[in-house]
Parts: C-alpha cells; sequence; structure tokens
C-alpha cells in the first residue's frame, strides 16, 4: 500500500474485513455491511470532507478522521 493513496488504502482495508464498496459519485464511497453503512466524502485521493456511520438506517456518528472510519471498518 505503499504508493497508493488513503481511499485505495480504505478500500482495501474494507475488502479485506468484508465490506461491500461502491462509488455514489466521484468523490464518494458508500460501504456495507449488514444493516451498517459508511459513507466516505473524499477531498482528492488522500483527505476526507467527512465520514458518516449508520446502522439499521439510523445515523450513528460523523467524523473528519480517517483513523475513526479505519476503527469503524473493524466492527
Amino acid at each position: 500500500m505503499a504508493d497508493t493513496g488513503e481511499r485505495q488504502a480504505l478500500a482495501e482495508l474494507g475488502e479485506e474485513r468484508g465490506w461491500k464498496r461502491r462509488i455514489s459519485d466521484g468523490r464518494a464511497d458508500a460501504y456495507t455491511k449488514g444493516t451498517v453503512r459508511i459513507r466516505v466524502v473524499w477531498q482528492g485521493d488522500d483527505a476526507i470532507s467527512g465520514s458518516t456511520l449508520f446502522h439499521a438506517d439510523m445515523y450513528e456518528s460523523y467524523t473528519r478522521d480517517v483513523s475513526t472510519v479505519r476503527a469503524w471498518f473493524k466492527r
């Protein structure tokens, strides 16, 4: 992962953890696993504008920190 952007690295982590990824537009990725959904909005490929976490379509949390999003994938 040394030569990839943060967006690709996060996509690979999600795939390793069993998350399904869908690119919802040019700058947002949506990940789903069961009833949990994560939406990440990107500024380029290396920084996020923000990310939201939903459980059963109910808003649970918001962050601008990539390490928090990584922790969500490990749930």
